[in-house]
């Protein structure tokens, strides 16, 4: 009997090694990728227009737009949940506060200068100081630009999100926007990385004037 329980003993022990060992192997769960916005600033003064693939995961709508409080009655065309803030901050002031900010909510406002012509995920807004803006990016399908906003008075509001971009991310970033755009972009004339500095939109109010 003795012997008949070693036997068996020694058939389990290459089981249990194998099983674990079967463990051991297996891939580690995927790091949770970090929520995401589009303003954009070479430092934090001037916005080139553009997107790169690395941060086309969009706004948090849904989540975010779940904790705001109801919006505000406003005239114009009402995308997404709308605007709930009261108080506007200036483009000029988002770039100067971008640290201080990022991740929180804000409201903006300006002239639609341009938007995105593949999807209209995207729209760019006139910055209170000459030639700048801020991009406000929304999810995909969630939220749709139509390019009649171009020249029109948006009132938007969303998550501030800063992103240092690499000289390789910047370089991607703007040929990704060109191609969207429609225009020819040579990568080897940028030579300076960028931070990206953008607002996830959660809703807007677009109107022909201010």
């Amino acid at each position: 009997m003795k012997l008949h329980l070693i036997a068996l003993l020694s058939l389990a022990a290459p089981l249990i090694l194998c099983a674990c060992s079967k463990q051991d192997d297996a891939p580690a769960e995927p790091a949770a990728e970090a929520a995401a916005p589009e303003a954009e600033a070479p430092t934090a003064a001037e916005a080139p227009a553009g997107e790169a693939p690395a941060d086309e995961a969009a706004a948090p709508t849904d989540e975010a737009a779940a904790e705001a409080p109801p919006p505000l009655e406003m005239a114009g065309d009402k995308y997404g949940n709308g605007v709930t803030l009261a108080k506007a901050i200036s483009v000029s002031e988002l770039f100067a506060r971008a640290d201080e900010l990022d991740g929180q909510r804000v409201r903006i406002e300006g002239q639609v200068l341009e938007v995105c012509k593949k999807k209209g995920c995207w729209m760019n807004v006139a910055g209170d100081q000459p030639g700048t803006h801020l991009r406000i990016k929304v999810q995909d399908d969630a939220i749709v630009f139509p390019i009649s906003a171009e020249g029109r008075y948006a009132v938007a509001e969303g998550l501030v999100k800063k992103m240092p971009l690499s000289l390789e991310e910047t370089r991607a970033h703007l040929a990704h926007e060109a191609e969207e755009q429609g225009r020819e972009f040579d990568p080897a004339s940028v030579t300076q990385a960028i931070t990206m500095i953008r607002v996830d939109g959660l809703g807007a109010m677009i109107r022909d004037s201010r």
